[in-house]
């Protein structure tokens, strides 16, 4: 699936990575993701360079259903690396 531009930002403050780093691993100018968090138009594959570079981080983009909206998981060894408690 295609995360939209609000699921990237969300999922960038989800892994606590600075703006700076995931445009230099997505190889994408900060300028563009600051685009995409604003909700500005960028190339397809621009965004898609973006959610390719999150998804290596540990992100997973998850499709909507007919109960549930679209939305984001971090991998467990992920989310205990940036502060998340799990039990």
């Amino acid at each position: 699936m295609q995360a939209s531009y609000d699921l990237l930002r969300a999922a960038r403050v989800a892994l606590d990575i600075p703006a700076a780093e995931l445009a230099k691993r997505a190889g994408v100018s900060k300028r563009s993701l600051v685009r995409i968090e604003a909700c500005e138009p960028v190339t397809l594959e621009t965004s898609l360079r973006v959610q390719k570079a999150l998804e290596e981080a540990g992100v997973e983009f998850l499709a909507e259903t007919e109960t549930k909206g679209p939305g984001l998981r971090v991998r467990k060894e992920d989310a205990r690396k940036i502060g998340f408690q799990i039990d």
